[in-house]
């Protein structure tokens, strides 16, 4: 099917922007035959495993979000300096870009919180749908003790924001606002069934797998000879320094592509980051699912909410996990009830986005 070329601006904080945003195109793909140029600094590996062809990669920097120290502490100061190198956007910049989505024959720009995006639809003369579960601004409001310029980036950022042609939020969202659209959780969907994807990771279907992952960010594994002797069991861990298996343990550093929801479709529990892309995933696949806080980060507490009303599992704080803890309770967290959920806000987004592609 011929479809509509679309432009993706997509932040690359973490993978869950990259999920939720592949989601919402591979949709759009399916339903409109859409095809895109995506502008991003998040793997374009990441993209193929959704998209397959159906898209030009641009590496760009598009957005910051944060700078990390590790997958649960920011780096506030370094996230000052990129932000300053972003903002305010360069005129030349935005006009190149533009001209470059106008080349392809793009005609409307996805943003997934990356406002940059908005700014390069508005010199094209094209439509934007903004998606998102927060504002930058909104997020980087408890650091502005420490760092007071955050506040006048966020509110650069949120102006742009405001500009989108269509707003559209999606659950858990962190603040509502009811004059805006909003859809159930976005996560991609399986490609594969349990059975085909434990064959391709070479564990045994009598197995119990559980899933190890902060979400695209190396890790601190010194809990890891713990799982070497926990029975019946085998572990699938992200964020390592290289991809090997062995025994009981399979390691996938993050450079790998690792298509996450067939690795959930193989699975028994998840032990992650309680970050959005996650979150929207396992609630769709319904696992069990112990929950890592991070420290200071608002987001949190509408995910946390969210997680208890409507998955199984338990919440614990970065030194749990770091330290092992959780291992204990892994008889727990088994036991615990399958949630899953059919649908999502996926195709209602890629609806909206194929109506301004026009």
């Amino acid at each position: 099917m011929t479809g509509p070329r679309i432009a993706a601006f997509v932040s690359p904080h973490g993978f869950g922007h990259a999920a939720r945003s592949s989601a919402v195109m591979l949709e759009a793909a399916r339903a409109g035959g859409a095809a895109f140029d995506i502008f991003t600094t998040a793997p374009k590996w990441f993209f193929e495993e959704s998209l397959g062809d159906r898209f030009a990669y641009h590496e760009e920097v598009v957005d910051v979000g944060f700078r990390q120290r590790s997958a649960l502490h920011a780096d506030v100061p370094a996230t000052v300096a990129a932000l300053r190198n972003l903002l305010p956007f360069d005129a030349d910049r935005v006009r190149h870009l533009a001209e470059r989505v106008k080349a392809a024959g793009c005609r409307a720009v996805l943003c997934d919180i990356a406002p940059l995006g908005i700014a390069v639809a508005e010199a094209a003369g094209l439509p934007s749908l903004l998606l998102e579960n927060f504002s930058w601004g909104w997020l980087y409001e408890p650091y502005l003790g420490d760092e007071a310029a955050l506040g006048a980036l966020g509110e650069e950022l949120d102006r742009w924001a405001a500009a989108a042609t269509v707003h559209i939020q999606a659950r858990p969202m962190c603040v509502r606002d009811e004059a805006l659209r909003a859809v159930d959780p976005i996560g991609r969907p399986p490609r594969r069934d349990r059975e085909t994807t434990r064959r391709e990771l070479a564990i045994p279907e009598s197995a119990t797998l559980v899933v190890v992952t902060m979400g695209g960010y190396a890790e601190d594994l010194s809990y890891v000879p713990r799982l070497r002797d926990v029975p019946d069991a085998h572990f699938l861990v992200t964020g390592a320094t290289r991809t090997e298996a062995g025994a009981n343990l399979h390691f996938f550093d993050n450079a790998t592509p690792l298509y996450m929801p067939d690795v959930l479709e193989a699975a028994d529990a998840v032990v992650a980051k309680l970050g959005y892309g996650m979150v929207s995933e396992v609630w769709r696949s319904g696992l069990p699912f112990a929950q890592v806080t991070r420290p200071g980060f608002r987001e949190l507490a509408s995910l946390a909410r969210f997680a208890a009303d409507e998955l199984s599992g338990f919440l614990m704080d970065a030194g749990a996990f770091s330290r092992g803890e959780w291992i204990a309770r892994l008889p727990e967290l088994l036991d615990m009830p399958r949630r899953p959920h059919a649908g999502g806000g996926a195709r209602e987004v890629a609806d909206a986005l194929l109506r301004l592609a026009v």
